[in-house]
């Protein structure tokens, strides 16, 4: 009996020759683990795992080995946050390079407490900790990091140490049942303009391109019209609009890359769509391309023939950034205080035609100074005052190219909340009185 015993023993030993691995069943699944090699330092490289059955078992194994023989399994033990973090961001090739620049900025928040850690050693107690640390983290101007901001830093965390899952270097997610932490969010000083306020961005911005110092007046009344983003708005060709048919095509986009303006593809799928034009923006792509028609020719061969809807004087693509000096020139330009201000011999008037000081002043002295904007932000002006005039929240997503009505909801949720409470209907307030009944005096 004991010669058996000794057989089996052996049999078993020559069953896993070195390198080979072990598979063993433990309660309603298979373990296995495997050496793959030694550090320098003499100790062995292993991987293990569990697995449904045997088979399925034998497979992972086997595939790790598959792995470490073609170099893809490094020492992960040595591997930080902020190393793999960096990888990551490498490896996002389906996007622009300025996001996946930006997709290192909303890493960066993170990586502040985090990156120095092994990536192995990264557990959830961990992951909430920093949720409640950037809930709380300083910004810029004094404020608080936004939901939002929270929001994208998960995201982009999530997918990190999804991926470390998928190359195998962690087995757990500690991504896994992390949530942002719930905070009212604060005002910030870019806000959606109310009517009155867009009002008073048309009133000025038309006055100052009369006066012929506002040149990017159409494409701002662009975006604030149909709500396009920056980028859409000055990758703009002329034969992406019918104004006959009054239907504007969003087919490229122009951004500032890492180191150059780049022409791309829209942010995402439904971002490639087609916006049917208001008759009041229709007039002034009109004027605007009858105005590019007298620069062409006085141009001559100087004109560059881009085609680009908001070009410069020679036709060739505008700066993006010119967008945000436009704006600010609009916020400036609407304080009536503007008026009184003077530095020796130069006064605000300097470089505006005589004949046009007067309709400027009567438009600067008709309201107040518009609050502090960014071009963005006339994307969700339009959304807001959209949404308020009672349009479908389908149709306004649809116009904004977002991939799902339920991004709508979410951004502009305060929007339809504040509708809804304007629009309460109490059923029993117009009914008639119900007449007050005399009773008999007593005798």
């Amino acid at each position: 009996m004991t010669g058996e015993r000794t057989k089996k023993a052996e049999k078993k030993t020559k069953a896993r020759g070195n390198g080979e691995g072990t598979v063993w069943k433990e309660g309603d699944v298979y373990r296995w683990q495997v050496t793959l090699g030694y550090k320098t330092d003499g100790k062995r490289i292993t991987r293990s795992g569990r697995a449904a059955s045997k088979k399925a078992a034998h497979d992972a194994m086997n595939k790790v080995q598959a792995d470490y023989s073609r170099g893809l399994i490094g020492e992960p033990a040595k591997v930080t946050v902020a190393e793999y973090a960096g990888r990551w961001q490498r490896r996002q090739l389906q996007v622009t390079p300025r996001t996946a620049n930006q997709y290192g900025e909303e890493l960066a928040y993170a990586l502040e407490y985090i990156g120095d850690m092994r990536l192995q050693d990264v557990r959830p107690h961990h992951m909430k900790d920093l949720m409640v640390t950037l809930s709380k983290r300083q910004m810029h101007g004094g404020t608080v990091m936004s939901p939002r901001t929270q929001a994208r830093v998960l995201t982009r965390l999530r997918s990190v140490f999804r991926e470390a899952v998928t190359d195998q270097i962690i087995y757990v997610n500690p991504m896994e049942g992390v949530r942002q932490v719930k905070a009212t969010r604060a005002a910030s000083a870019g806000e959606a303009l109310d009517f009155d306020q867009a009002s008073r961005l048309h009133t000025i911005g038309t006055a100052l391109h009369a006066a012929g110092l506002c040149r990017q007046w159409p494409a701002i009344f662009t975006a604030v019209s149909i709500g396009l983003r920056r980028g859409e708005v000055m990758g703009l060709t002329w034969q992406d609009i019918d104004l006959e048919r009054g239907v504007l095509r969003i087919r490229q986009t122009r951004v500032m890359g890492l180191e150059e303006i780049e022409m791309g593809d829209p942010k995402t799928v439904n971002s490639r769509r087609d916006v049917h034009l208001p008759p009041s923006l229709v007039a002034v792509l009109l004027d605007h391309r009858a105005a590019q028609e007298k620069e062409r020719q006085a141009a001559g061969s100087a004109w560059a023939g881009t085609g680009a809807v908001f070009a410069t004087a020679l036709g060739d693509w505008t700066h993006p950034a010119n967008m945000e000096r436009g704006v600010k020139l609009l916020v400036d330009w609407s304080d009536p205080e503007r008026l009184d201000q003077q530095s020796g011999k130069r006064t605000v008037w300097q470089g505006v035609p005589r004949e046009k000081r007067a309709a400027l002043m009567a438009a600067v002295q008709a309201g107040e100074k518009l609050p502090s904007i960014s071009p963005h932000d006339l994307r969700h002006t339009y959304a807001t005052l959209a949404l308020r005039r009672g349009v479908p929240v389908e149709v306004v997503s649809k116009v904004l190219g977002h991939a799902r009505v339920s991004i709508t909801l979410d951004v502009y949720r305060h929007v339809m909340d504040n509708e809804r409470r304007a629009l309460v209907v109490d059923l029993f307030d117009a009914l008639p009185t119900t007449p007050a009944i005399t009773l008999p005096a007593l005798n």
